[in-house]
């Protein structure tokens, strides 16, 4: 068994080729954005109301009351809590970044990249897929650590599976731009210009 459990702290010390979690800048932008709106949701809820709470004053504060909670938390102002993926010049790393955690395992597992978009199971659109080679253990190990459980549609014979990974806020190109080192495409990109002005946006 080649694959190794690590910490995200320990993940970042290492010569990292690329990570995918959300673009700083974008992230914190909109997170500003978020704050900003909730907490004027709750003071123009409250300034209206000076005369009477009505319905709207009263779903006004509560759902801008709750959002700014969720924004004042400090967990949400870290991007790492999104990271789902990175790699160096020799080891993949699947990163579950919730637990902070991450499972290691050599370069040359990775049998295939594939760029087209799929559905999944949560609503989550996958930007693009890993075929991986690993046995049952390692394959164990692997969704013991991003918390995940096997699906039949993604289960491509012995020992391969296919792994999927939602964009992360990144420009659609750039992205796959960056994951083609890893292995031969499998689906060619065929990006449309509508589809991929709503991945830049």
């Amino acid at each position: 068994m080649t694959t190794q459990r690590i910490s995200v702290q320990q993940l970042l010390l290492q010569p990292l080729e690329f990570v995918l979690q959300p673009p700083a800048f974008r992230f914190y932008a909109t997170q500003t954005m978020v704050l900003l709106a909730s907490l004027a949701t709750v003071v123009w809820s409250l300034l209206d109301a000076q005369h009477g709470f009505e319905l709207i004053n009263y779903v006004g504060l509560v759902f801008g009351g709750v959002l700014l909670l969720v924004s004042l938390w400090p967990a949400s102002w870290n991007r790492q809590r999104l990271m789902n993926l990175a790699f160096d010049a020799d080891r993949l790393y699947l990163v579950n970044g919730n637990r902070k955690q991450a499972v290691s395992l050599p370069r040359d597992r990775v049998r295939a990249v594939n760029k087209g978009k799929l559905p999944g199971h949560d609503g989550a659109i996958i930007a693009f897929t890993l075929d991986l080679q690993l046995n049952e253990e390692e394959l164990d190990e692997v969704q013991q650590t991003l918390e995940t459980q096997a699906e039949e549609r993604f289960a491509l014979g012995e020992n391969c599976y296919r792994f999927g990974f939602v964009a992360n806020w990144q420009p659609r190109r750039h992205l796959l731009t960056a994951i083609s080192v890893l292995a031969p495409a499998v689906v060619p990109v065929v990006v449309e210009e509508e589809d991929d002005d709503e991945w830049d946006d």
